[in-house]
């Protein structure tokens, strides 16, 4: 019997990788997400990933963005000490802090077998199982085909963007961020109301559950039954401990 090793090295195991990263400044967030993208299109030792964080308080905008999803003066913004980021993604402006769960999935639509408008449907029926989960009932806006409603308002808005046939970015579902300053960007700040899922039930829903909600739904829909949950990465460990670097040798001078 004679193997045929070159099909068998090619072949990528079809698990995903969940990474579960705490609070991440954004910045390095893309990073790691470029790096992930690389890994996926090679489909050699990685054939899905889902990155689930938090952020510090920050603005992105997409393509869709415009001057009237920002505050009319630029000081306001400095004022919060918050910074807008132009981000290669489809969509509005979206504001991230924490208490917003930052759901990134990164796959191959080939791979899938789907198309862009599939995957977004199926990322949005992921997130909307994830809500039940919690008890909160969530569905589509009519109106608004990148935005998950609950009873009281806004409480996700999905955002993806497509590199070269790999997905990057994903959803933000507010779980229990602050919601004052949600009203100041993108959606909130053209009126619309935002919620969250805490602000849907009458208990609260601790994060750490509606993140292994989160990670189940996203793989089973993504088409990753089965998935391997770590906790940070080395890649951040690695920038992080050279920031600290930088730092030690700025206050040594």
């Amino acid at each position: 019997m004679t193997a045929n090793w070159e099909a068998f090295t090619e072949k990528t195991i079809d698990v995903a990788e969940v990474r579960l990263l705490g609070l991440v400044d954004f910045r390095s967030l893309l990073m790691l997400q470029k790096l992930m993208v690389h890994e996926v299109r090679l489909q050699s030792r990685l054939s899905a990933a889902v990155l689930l964080c938090e952020h510090p308080a920050v603005v992105t905008s997409g393509s869709d963005s415009s001057i009237l999803d920002l505050p009319a003066d630029a000081r306001e913004l400095d004022a919060l000490s918050i910074r807008n980021h132009r981000v290669h993604r489809e969509g509005g402006t979206v504001f991230h802090q924490p208490g917003q769960l930052a759901v990134y999935v990164i796959v191959s639509l080939a791979e899938c077998g789907f198309g862009e408008n599939e995957f977004r449907w199926r990322l949005q029926d992921a997130i909307i199982a994830g809500c039940s989960d919690a008890q909160v009932t969530a569905q589509r806006d009519s109106g608004d085909p990148d935005v998950i409603i609950g009873r009281h308002g806004l409480i996700c808005e999905t955002a993806i963007g497509i590199d070269r046939g790999v997905t990057t970015f994903g959803a933000f579902l507010n779980v229990n961020c602050r919601l004052d300053q949600a009203v100041l960007f993108g959606r909130g700040l053209r009126g619309r109301r935002i919620s969250s899922v805490n602000a849907e039930r009458v208990r609260p829903v601790p994060m750490s559950q509606v993140r292994a909600s989160m990670a189940r739904h996203v793989c089973e829909f993504m088409g990753y039954p089965e998935y391997h949950l770590h906790t940070g990465h080395p890649f951040l460990r690695r920038s992080q401990q050279l920031a600290n670097n930088v730092a030690h040798q700025d206050s040594d001078d």
